[in-house]
């Protein structure tokens, strides 16, 4: 009976019935819509960007290696945002709605600048047309709108810098979340080996390269299971492994202090460098600072690599430790700079060291004064008291502006960056790329065998 039930209402499959067509059809779209789903998933995959190639990376190097990158990848996608925030409310209707060149004189470049403004060493230096445009972006003027659009300027300023810190916090704290409720307990070692022989692999696979990565992947996780069981049945010298562990330490932090005062330094150098006219000093002088922070960053992960091996950790400890002191050294040459460059600001703003001239501080008094002079004349019509002239028309060149702090931290920062990405590709090509030609070409003549035993 259950039979013939089944029978009479998969009648039209059976080729009986009304219902055989569009039966055939449903089955079809069903099968459509199944593939469709399919293949947009793998498109939603395609579009995440280094997708296949940190899934390569975790392939070769385990899922340690490609986390960092994944997080590289996540903070890139951030600043990403961040960027279209400032740019697009901030910096755009600035460029397109100021007067000329922007809505304050102190953004046109001044007369006395205009001849250089565009050479090159003046931009390498972020001078000149840079340092006067919208990329230093940190004042408005008095007016509540600009431009024909009526473009509240001051409330776009505190509404980004708002949506900065809200937008920060909450992909934070959504990303924290989101990460407490994944599993993290870790896998049953029992028969570790005997699994991963039989269960590695995925019979599904039907891309070449797909094939490839798996491949490599179970190789590296057998690695690492052999490493383990070697790691566990190590025998070691409890009270050695803790003096030298205590003695990498101990090295780690004298290297983080080391570097810390030797940016201090260097930034407390560069402030007599500046008061005395960077003119008169030469190519390094001028970017000490940036050029110390880099060479800091590019030979200070290498020496910590280093003294890791006195540890004799474990290789998954031992790259968390790598990673933690990297954390710190960035952090704190971070902080570092930035203490340095605050101190900078208040000598310059507060007291008076023998070396400054005390002319710069008269000619600041006057610079305040005449500013005020012309700016009253040139947007609001009116002047000062006791003074019944008619209102002064000038060219925004040629209105005096005084320094501007905000600027100078800026233009540290964006050198600094600059400078950190010239030094990486350098150290990738002299580091990476030369030594491996060195290797490739000179293994056929050399004594020993350079592809395995290559000073690295």
């Amino acid at each position: 009976r259950e039979a013939q039930l089944f029978v009479e209402k998969f009648e039209g499959a059976l080729g009986k019935g009304k219902g055989k067509k569009f039966y055939a059809y449903k089955v079809m779209m069903t099968k459509k819509w199944m593939k469709f789903q399919r293949d947009f998933e793998n498109f939603k995959t395609a579009c995440i960007p280094w997708e296949m190639k940190i899934k390569e990376i975790e392939s070769h190097f385990g899922s340690s290696v490609a986390s960092y990158f994944i997080f590289l990848r996540w903070m890139y996608g951030i600043n990403m945002i961040l960027f279209g925030l400032t740019f697009g409310l901030v910096m755009v209707p600035e460029a397109l709605m100021g007067k000329p060149y922007g809505s304050l004189p102190r953004k046109t470049v001044p007369r006395a600048e205009e001849a250089s403004a565009m050479n090159f060493a003046t931009l390498w230096d972020f001078s000149g047309f840079a340092q006067y445009s919208v990329l230093f972006y940190g004042y408005y003027n008095n007016q509540r709108t600009i431009g024909w659009l009526k473009f509240r300027m001051p409330l776009s300023y505190f509404l980004v810098g708002v949506g900065t810190i809200g937008y920060s916090f909450m992909i934070v704290i959504r990303t924290m979340a989101r990460n407490a409720n994944e599993d993290g307990g870790g896998d049953d070692t029992s028969f570790n080996f005997s699994w991963k022989m039989f269960t590695s692999w995925d019979y599904l696979i039907g891309n070449p390269e797909t094939a490839d990565n798996k491949f490599a992947s179970i190789t590296t996780s057998f690695k690492e299971a052999i490493v383990e069981e070697q790691e566990s049945r190590k025998e070691e010298n409890i009270h050695l492994t803790r003096f030298l562990r205590v003695l990498a330490n101990f090295l780690a932090l004298c290297t983080l202090a080391g570097s810390g005062y030797l940016i201090f330094f260097v930034v407390r150098r560069s402030q007599k460098f500046a008061l005395e006219g960077l003119e008169n000093y030469g190519w390094w002088e001028r970017n000490e600072v940036n050029m110390v922070m880099s060479l800091l960053g590019m030979f200070c992960p290498t020496l910590f690599d280093v003294i890791s091996s006195l540890e004799n950790y474990h290789p998954r400890i031992a790259l968390r430790w790598q990673l933690g002191r990297i954390f710190a050294l960035f952090l704190g040459n971070l902080y570092t700079f930035i203490i340095a460059l605050m101190d900078e600001i208040n000598l310059k703003a507060s007291c008076l060291p023998p070396f400054i001239n005390f002319n710069m501080y008269q000619e600041e008094k006057i610079v305040k004064y005449n500013m005020t002079i012309w700016e009253a004349s040139l947007y609001n019509g009116t002047i000062p008291e006791n003074s019944t002239a008619p209102p002064i028309q000038v060219d925004p060149a040629d209105v005096p502006r005084g320094p501007c702090w905000e600027t100078m931290v800026g233009q540290e920062f964006v050198r600094l960056t600059v400078s950190d990405t010239m030094t990486t590709y350098i150290t990738i090509l002299i580091g990476d790329f030369l030594r491996a030609v060195f290797v490739r070409f000179f293994n056929y003549c050399w004594c020993w065998d350079l592809e395995y035993g290559f000073v690295s």
